[in-house]
Parts: C-alpha cells; sequence; structure tokens
C-alpha cells in the first residue's frame, strides 16, 4: 500500500488540478501521466493505477475503468533501465540515518537484496581482514560499506548494548530477541520511492554496462543464477547497442567503491 500510494500520490495532485472526482478520469488522462514513464517505473505505476481504480469501481467511486485498456503483466517490468540521476541524487539525500545508509550501502555497492541485507549476521562481519559475507557469497568490504558499517555498529551498540540479538540490523522489536528485522522494517527505508530492491538492480545494470554486458562476470561478482545474468547482460545489451540510450552508459574511468577489482561505476548517492 505505501509503495502504491506513493507511485499514485503524484498522479492524484495533478488531477486535482482540474478534476474534482476519480470518476472524471480517463484513460487519455491515464496515458498522460504514464507516457513518460518507462522500464520498471512504468510497470509499477501501471499496477498502482489498476489498483486504485479497481478499488474505487468496487466500491462504486467510479462507473469505469480508465485503466482497462492498458497492457502489461510482467513483461512490462522486464525493460531494464539505470536509474536517473535526479533518483541518485534523492535517494542519496534522504538517506540521513545509519540504517539507512548502512542498508543503501549494501545494496548500491554489494547489489545485496533486502533479504540478504536483514539476515546478515556479526558472524559474517571481517572487519579486520576487511571481508563481508552476504548470502553465503564472501565478498571483498571497501570503505565505503566499511563507514556505513562501522557508525551502525556504533550507533547499534549505543543503543542495544544488552541485545543477544546477532543479526547487524537491529530494531527496538528485534533487539529483545534473536531474529532478523522483519521486511516491514526495510520497506520503511524507502527513500523517496526508490526501494533497494531498485537499487540493487541498477547495480548490477550498471556492472554490466561498465564491463561488456559479460554474463559470467555478474554471476561471479554478484553470485546470481545464470538465466538473472543473461536477463542483465541482454538488458546491457540493448541500450549499449541504442545511439539514444548511450549516453545512460557509464563514462570511462568511474569506479565503484566496492572492493572488487573489476570496473565499476560511481553512484554518487553513497
Amino acid at each position: 500500500m505505501r509503495v502504491h500510494f506513493g507511485v499514485v500520490r503524484s498522479f492524484i495532485d495533478d488531477w486535482a488540478a482540474t478534476r474534482g472526482h476519480l470518476r472524471q478520469i480517463t484513460s487519455a488522462d491515464v496515458d498522460a501521466v504514464l507516457e513518460p514513464l518507462r522500464g520498471h517505473r512504468r510497470y509499477t505505476a501501471i499496477t498502482a493505477l489498476r489498483s486504485l481504480f479497481r478499488f474505487a469501481k468496487r466500491h462504486g467511486l467510479t462507473f469505469a475503468d480508465p485503466t482497462r485498456h492498458l497492457c502489461g503483466g510482467r513483461g512490462a517490468g522486464r525493460t531494464m533501465l539505470p536509474m536517473t540521476a535526479e533518483q541518485i541524487r534523492a535517494a542519496g539525500q534522504a538517506a540521513v540515518t545509519p540504517a539507512q545508509r548502512l542498508a543503501i550501502a549494501l545494496a548500491a555497492v554489494h547489489a545485496a537484496g533486502p533479504k540478504a541485507i536483514r539476515e546478515l549476521t556479526l558472524d559474517d562481519i571481517d572487519l579486520p581482514g576487511r571481508r563481508i559475507t552476504l548470502a553465503g557469497h564472501r565478498q571483498p568490504l571497501g570503505d565505503l560499506t566499511r563507514n556505513a558499517l562501522l557508525a551502525w555498529l556504533g550507533y547499534r551498540r549505543a543503543t542495544w548494548p544488552d541485545t543477544a540479538n546477532r543479526h547487524v540490523l537491529v530494531s527496538r522489536i528485534s533487539a529483545l530477541g534473536t531474529r532478523p528485522v522483519s521486511p516491514d522494517y526495510l520497506d520503511k527505508h524507502q527513500l523517496h520511492g526508490i526501494s533497494l530492491e531498485q537499487i540493487r538492480r541498477d547495480r548490477i545494470l550498471h556492472e554490466a554496462l561498465a564491463t561488456g554486458a559479460d554474463p559470467l562476470h555478474l554471476a561471479l561478482v554478484f553470485s546470481i543464477d545464470h538465466s538473472n545474468a543473461m536477463a542483465y547482460a541482454n538488458a546491457a545489451r540493448n541500450l549499449l547497442s541504442s545511439p539514444a540510450e548511450q549516453a545512460l552508459s557509464p563514462a570511462p574511468g568511474r569506479r565503484v567503491d566496492s572492493g572488487h577489482r573489476s570496473p565499476g561505476v560511481s553512484r554518487p548517492a553513497t
């Protein structure tokens, strides 16, 4: 609900300037707000708008569903595009707490998914050896992630000095037990509507753009299965082969502080 409302709120604000009720919204109005969106942003917006108008029609708030003409399904979400500079800046400015900065560093540098972030334990961290193990995948620990980790561990130690929970991320609820934080805990750390999963996908896609869309490289660096590696590689090839999209590919020499020796992409948000 939080994600869907965050998506449709800006549309509703725009419509409210000239409309007085949802029943006045037409298919043309829906198409107008969707027109500038691409890839997963468009797919998420379609899903949210469908949900809104199906609910409205079911409860008698509208007579017709202006989203009925939209074609979509999972296929609409397979087009991958890098995050925009505006999204990156917004996410970076919104990441103000130690937990947010650590979560975004793990997603943006190591392409860690929400589940891997939640299940990360203190035993997975080797600060002297500068290594971190995420979802069973042992990786170098770069300065950016290390600094974010130290800041969070300092806050964690000061806030819950007596907790027996061995998970790196703890909350006021999970600190009383030994289980990881709930999925809802990370959902609350969405940054201006940008999820950690979106940041993770962006990291992998930029690595693919920076390394010639090599699926084997992606599988080794991020420990992802071959089908996912091929999907990211194909998306990168499509971007690199499109003149209109080549400006989105990373500039030579830009690197991310990931600890990997492969060329990476500097993400200004983190």
